[in-house]
């Protein structure tokens, strides 16, 4: 797997359990080169998730991961890991015929990395199976929501900036834990108001209007 295209080969024929796309370059700068949905497990008993991948090839002898991400992708990926922990770096290594997943927490650090000493979530070795790495993506995710109160409204947010969204109850996971969310609102501006409040009225449509 000494190109990007042949990692993503391999994710489709070592996880057909997910549906995998790939994304596009000018879809926008900085976002991951492949999108994937999967119910897991997939016996039906589980829960739909959603993971997006960078994928990167450390073509020399001693592995290191400094230099293989732009700017763009950085910002991109630690912005929307600060979000939901479903953002993930898919590093190649041919020579060692490994494939290193790291969490997008850990892009800032990955990109300056000159000696490999960042500590991958998952190593998986080309030859094994990779149903592992769905383990890994899914349990992450269901970290960050909570059980749905039977108390709670089924009514949809009062606007798309309510930050309360949920997932399917059938699922058995519930809306985000708002005690995991580290984003904080711009200086100066509002945290969004109740779902009373009108549609819309929260700072970031404030921020859109200038």
């Amino acid at each position: 797997m000494n190109t990007e295209a042949a990692v993503f080969k391999y994710l489709k024929r070592k996880l057909p359990q997910v549906d995998w796309q790939r994304i596009e370059a000018w879809v926008g700068a900085g976002v991951p080169d492949v999108n994937g949905a999967f119910q897991w497990p997939p016996n039906g008993d589980g829960g739909a998730f959603e993971v997006w991948c960078e994928l990167k090839v450390c073509k020399l002898k001693t592995f290191k991961t400094e230099g293989l991400w732009r700017p763009a992708q950085i910002a991109y990926i630690t912005r929307r890991s600060c979000v939901i922990s479903n953002v993930w770096n898919l590093v190649s290594h041919p020579r060692a015929e490994v494939l290193y997943i790291y969490s997008g927490d850990k892009t800032s650090a990955l990109s300056v990395d000159s000696t490999g000493s960042t500590v991958p979530d998952l190593i998986l070795k080309y030859d094994e199976p990779w149903t592992t790495a769905l383990d890994l993506f899914a349990s992450r995710q269901i970290r960050q929501v909570r059980p749905i109160d039977p108390t709670d409204s089924i009514d949809p947010p009062a606007s798309a900036d309510d930050r309360s969204d949920r997932f399917d109850r059938s699922a058995g996971l519930g809306r985000f834990d708002r005690s995991a969310w580290p984003i904080d609102p711009p200086a100066g501006k509002k945290e969004p108001r109740s779902t009373d409040s009108p549609a819309g009225d929260s700072w970031n449509s404030r921020e859109s209007k200038g």
